[in-house]
Formats: structure tokens, sequence, C-alpha cells
């Protein structure tokens, strides 16, 4: 792979350089469209190495070496990562992965084209905005955010640029922080939850990368995964979170999971904060 541009001859790609495309996207980037990054005081437009690399929960040095177009093992979960902080297009997010690890991304990373007419985008975001004060968010199968309302960028700010609930919950490190009693309660449904679409979706593409980028990248899912848990839903569990948004204070939830009838592969979640004491009823 030439990450420097060439190819051709029908191989895609041709053009600007890894390295060129990676420096006018990310000064096109708008900081303050980014919660929780800080926007005065700088020196010019866009966004900074330090900010992408802050951003995709990677080393400064790491992203450099991939703006310098250098190769590496670079994962799918944080090309993605790089293509939300950047908010690259369909088109941008291809020619990412060509350059950076000479192959196209996976497909369906959204919802397949034949459910999308299932999916009305403005009654599905008028119901999650319906649900204020409590969070929602909506999500396709492979729990990739497809829509969320104002509640919950305001207790998980990462959902405006890494939108993918199962890459940071088992993947992040501040997931293990703000997820209470993350292992038990959190990471083991969640891959239960995986291992069950995976058994009635063996051939969706987006939820097999899924499963190989988690197990990949993380080794103490690879040691919960031997365990071979399935889990259908979450819907009713009782868990507890420790947000920057309730300054550190463990809040309790009731999580409340919905599928609408047309449709298996859409997920809708609201987290209805609870008293400690009702968290049984």
């Amino acid at each position: 792979m030439d990450s420097r541009g060439g190819q051709g001859g029908g191989g895609e790609p041709v053009g600007e350089s890894l390295p060129e495309l990676l420096r006018a996207w990310r000064r096109r980037a708008n900081p303050r469209r980014i919660p929780g990054l800080v926007s005065t005081g700088r020196r010019g437009d866009g966004l900074t190495q330090r900010d992408v690399a802050r951003l995709t929960g990677v080393s400064e040095r790491w992203y450099r070496e991939l703006e310098r177009g250098n190769e590496a093992q670079y994962s799918s979960d944080f090309l993605d990562r790089i293509s939300s902080v950047l908010g690259l297009s369909p088109a941008e997010r291809r020619a990412l992965y060509l350059r950076a690890v000479g192959r196209p991304p996976a497909l369906a990373v959204v919802l397949e084209a034949d459910r999308a007419a299932e999916v009305d985008e403005f009654l599905l975001q008028r119901f999650l905005d319906g649900q204020t004060p409590n969070p929602a968010f909506a999500t396709d199968l492979a729990w990739n955010v497809i829509g969320y309302n104002g509640p919950l960028v305001d207790w998980f700010p990462w959902v405006t640029y890494r939108a993918n609930q199962m890459r940071w919950a088992l993947l992040d490190p501040e997931a293990r922080e703000q997820l209470v009693n993350w292992e038990q309660d959190w990471a083991r449904p969640f891959l239960g939850q995986i291992r069950y679409e995976r058994a009635h979706h063996p051939e969706n593409e987006a939820l097999r990368q899924l499963e190989r980028d988690i197990l990949m990248e993380s080794p103490a899912a690879r040691e919960m995964w031997e365990l071979r848990e399935m889990a259908e839903h979450s819907h009713g569990d009782f868990r507890r979170l420790r947000l920057p948004y309730h300054q550190g204070r463990e809040v309790a939830i009731r999580i409340v999971a919905l599928r609408p009838m047309r449709s298996d592969h859409l997920r809708v979640v609201v987290l209805m904060e609870v008293d400690e004491g009702g968290a049984g009823s």
C-alpha cells in the first residue's frame, strides 16, 4: 500500500496523499461544534493533532503516525472514530480506509438499504425529544447511534463524535469509570447482547466487524467472551452511572429498551433516573 497517493490502474486511490487529506479535513472541522472542546484562544481554525488524538482516545504520537502516512495496524474502530470526529462523508471515509489500511470499510455501518424505509427519521427524533428530561437514543442493529436527544448529549458528550454504543462501553477507558460495576453490570451483558445478535444475524457484516474489533482490542472482552453468555436486551435493568454531568455523584437508572413493531434492526433506549430506594419497584 502506498499511503502517499498513487495506486491507480483501477485500484483506487489516486490524488491527494493521506497526510494531505487529513490535514485538510482537520482544518475544516469546527471545534465549536464538539462538546467539551475548548475553542477559545486558538491560533488557527480547525482541530489540532492533539484535539483529534484526545477525541479518538489515542495518544498524540499514534495519531501523528497516521497523519504522516506511516503504515500500522489501524483498527476499524479507530478509523471510524477519526471519521466521526472529522465529520467525513461516506466517500471520504472510504478514501481514509483505502489510504490507511488498503481496503474499503465494511458495509452496513447504518441500517441496510432495504430496512431504511422502515425508519421515519422525523417521527423517531420527535419521540426521542419527547422523552426529555430522560436521556434517549436510537441505534441500528450494530449499535451505531442514529438518533439522540439533548439530555443524552449532556450525560454522554461522546455520542456526537464517536457514535457506537458498544465500542464506547467496551473499549473506551472512560467507560470503566462512568459505568459503575463495569464488568458485571455492563460489559458482560453487552457482550451477551452482541453474541445474541450475531447468532440471529450471522451474515450481517457490521455485527461481524463489531465483534472482531472488540475482541481484537480488548483482552478483558476476550476473557469475558469465553463465558459464552447471551442476553437478548437490557429492558428493565437497574444500573448505576458516575458521570461528569452529575459531578461524579452516582446516579441510579432504569433502562427502558424498545423496538418498533416493523423492524428488529432498530433499538430505542431511554434512561430513567430513579431513587435507589425505588430501584426494585
